[in-house]
């Protein structure tokens, strides 16, 4: 529901505006997302054999009914200063409040409990142990400021001025997802003093969380169940529903770790200062020119992050245990490890077979050992931001002597740390404590873009039945420049973080890049995969430059290229980076192929009275019948690096832009439509 509404009041040179507007901001949500489960294999061999890799269940009841009441007033002024200048200046204020759920199933992560007697995630709402989700941001302020000036007086040159900070209020599906829909704040914490049993309650049942479980757990056999019932004896008490423990805690096989979502209490309202300089000129009564510059900066963006990422490399600066080995290869009877992998750290390991593993008992984060119970901790914060800057040149001619046109062409580039509308099921920064890394161009980073639209209207001839008369041609000229990809590996813990199958948003790997980031320009083809000894042949030396100097570092390189391959084509090369760094070819590195496409079409007027016209059309979308692949690879497959490769079709834009629409979409081959349309 939404109540605005506004007052307008002129005097003199000034015409005043202020108002108001009121929002109810409804969220009902019942999502089962998981609740089947899903089990990942990492190779076919394993699938064939049975052997699981982990799996993947949601628990708990998940249906919420969250609100959230937004306010806003403003104030402006359009005061024509002289009769040349125009000032535009207004003021705004929001205020987005907290949402509440009405049952009070919502929970926040709280690091500033005592560790060993109350649990880090607790439940949100009136009279609970956080009152408020966020403690609310005060200070959205939005200031506005514009100016128009003529040059002449005489309307042919005109210049425009103007700057603001607008707000964006977060919605509050992703705010209230991490409080209803990931965190674990009515589960059992069996491993406090005292335990917390919330077993057969009302809360725990209204505890939803995506459990990530190991193979030991998983019963992939046709008796079943695959996925452990919710019932578990630790210490001889016996827990039902959402249970959050240390891994194997008093004894229970089924005791692991609990992720989680969170977000800041501190959390601002995101926003964005905006600025543009425009000049437009009259050339001709019928021609005019428009070069504009426009910029803009997001600040205080929704961030999404895990705040207990263990640090890079963690899993691979340890040595393995003589009793990890053993847990590992009891869970894992079918693919054991050699003995030799005990104590040695995982370099050595690496130099004398080609299975290297990092060591997950190593891979925790700074909250760890205070929370021993909850593994990833992925917050809403407020850690990104944007850059916009853009240069637009615009010709418009109005009907002259029967033709028409509009060209337009800009420049532009665009940098941020993520380009999705909504951080839900978005990935993880590759180092959540270090979130510039990710900081690059932009998804939509469109350089160049070339539009050209024009109708001619035919000069009739008077003809029996109008058949020389009516007759008019239209087209549309749009090219534009490859969008950016990058390859990301989604399969191998390289990093030793353990992020990369993060139950609810796994964090990409980047791998190492050299040679001209033309050469890896996707398009309708692989990008060729070199396996084993082929890749040390001919990417050895790439992998290892990176490194010089450290052996070390230049063995772990070769280890992770044995076993994952490399990437070649014209001059370019791509290799994993050494197990425990990330690589070089970071966020939207590559560029896919350019996009042009011609549309045409030919309508016939008849008029039949004078309010009453038939018109009949022929229109030819792609009328060239050009091949236009798609700007990036065609699927996340598409740029996944690390296991299976072939299979995943690796830099290859393998469809059309017109996948969504292949009747009237962008890039399919050529369409021909007929309309007759109706006009009084």
């Amino acid at each position: 529901m939404e109540i605005v509404d506004s007052v307008s009041y002129l005097r003199g040179k000034h015409a005043f505006k202020f108002g108001f507007d009121f929002m109810d901001v409804v969220h009902d949500n019942n999502n089962f997302d998981q609740g089947n489960g899903q089990v990942t294999f990492d190779t076919l061999q394993n699938f064939l054999l049975g052997a699981p890799l982990r799996g993947l269940v949601q628990q708990g009841q998940n249906q919420v009914f969250v609100r959230a009441h937004w306010y806003g007033a403003f104030f402006q002024d359009d005061w024509r200063l002289t009769p040349r200048v125009t000032l535009n200046l207004g003021l705004r204020y929001e205020y987005e409040g907290t949402p509440t759920e009405r049952f009070n199933h919502m929970g926040n992560f709280n690091p500033n409990v005592d560790p060993a007697t109350t649990p880090g995630v607790e439940q949100v709402g009136p009279g609970e142990p956080i009152p408020r989700m966020l403690r609310g941001d005060h200070t959205a302020f939005s200031p506005r400021l514009g100016v128009a000036w003529d040059v002449r007086g005489n309307g042919k040159t005109v210049i425009r001025a103007g700057g603001s900070i607008l707000r964006d209020a977060e919605i509050v599906e992703q705010l209230a997802a991490g409080g209803a829909g990931g965190t674990p704040f009515g589960a059992n914490f069996p491993s406090l003093t005292p335990p917390v049993n919330n077993s057969g309650t009302d809360l725990n049942a209204h505890t939803p969380n995506r459990v990530t479980l190991p193979a030991s757990q998983i019963k992939w056999d046709l008796a079943g169940p695959v996925f452990p019932t919710q019932s578990q004896v630790i210490n001889t008490v016996t827990y039902t529903g959402i249970t959050c423990a240390p891994t194997g805690f008093g004894g229970s096989k089924l005791a692991s770790p609990c992720t989680t979502q969170a977000t800041s209490r501190n959390f601002l309202q995101p926003g964005a200062a905006e600025w543009n300089v425009d000049f437009q000129r009259a050339i001709t009564k019928s021609l005019t020119l428009d070069l504009a510059y426009i910029g803009n900066h997001g600040f205080h963006e929704a961030s999404f992050e895990d705040i207990n990422q263990p640090a890079i490399g963690a899993g691979w600066n340890t040595p393995w245990t003589a009793a990890q080995l053993t847990a590992f290869n009891t869970a894992n009877s079918k693919n054991p490890l050699p003995n030799g992998i005990v104590g040695l750290t995982s370099s050595q390991f690496c130099l004398n077979t080609n299975r290297c593993l990092a060591n997950t008992a190593a891979e925790v984060g700074p909250y760890s050992s205070l929370f021993p119970y909850l593994s990833a901790i992925d917050q809403t914060g407020n850690e990104f931001h944007s850059n916009y800057n853009a240069l637009e040149i615009t010709v418009n001619e109005h009907t002259s002597h029967g033709l028409s046109f509009l060209g337009g062409y800009t420049y532009s580039h665009a940098l941020d740390q993520t380009s999705s509308q909504s951080l839900i099921n978005a990935p993880l920064q590759i180092d959540s404590h270090n979130p510039q890394l990710f900081y690059s161009n932009g998804n939509n980073d469109i350089r160049h873009r070339f539009t050209f639209s024009a109708t001619y209207l035919i000069p009739g001839i008077k003809a029996p039945g109008q058949m020389l008369q009516g007759w008019s041609v239209s087209g549309l000229l749009l090219m534009q420049s490859g969008l950016p990809w990058f390859p990301q590996d989604l399969t191998t813990d390289i990093l030793g973080t353990g992020e990369f199958k993060n139950s609810i948003a796994k964090s990409p790997q980047t791998w190492n890049y050299s040679g001209p980031t033309s050469a890896f320009t996707s398009g309708p083809h692989n990008i060729p995969f070199l396996t084993r000894s082929a890749a040390i042949a001919s990417c050895g030396a790439a992998a290892q430059a990176p490194y010089a100097g450290n052996p070390q570092l230049q063995s772990l390189a070769v280890s992770s290229l044995t076993n994952l391959g490399c990437y070649m084509q014209g001059g370019g090369v791509l290799t994993p980076p050494a197990y425990g760094t990330i690589g070089n070819a970071n966020r939207n590195i590559f560029r896919g192929p350019s996009y042009k496409n011609v549309d045409l079409s030919v309508s016939k007027d008849w008029k039949l009275k004078e309010r009453l016209t038939t018109q009949f059309r022929v229109e030819f979308f792609n009328i060239l019948n050009r091949a236009d692949f798609s700007s990036t690879p065609a699927s996340a497959n598409g740029t996944t690096v690390g296991l299976d490769p072939e299979v995943a079709q690796f830099g290859c834009s393998c469809t059309t832009p017109d996948v969504a629409n292949p009747v009237v979409g962008s890039g399919g081959p050529r369409h021909i439509q007929f309309a007759l349309k109706l006009i009084y």
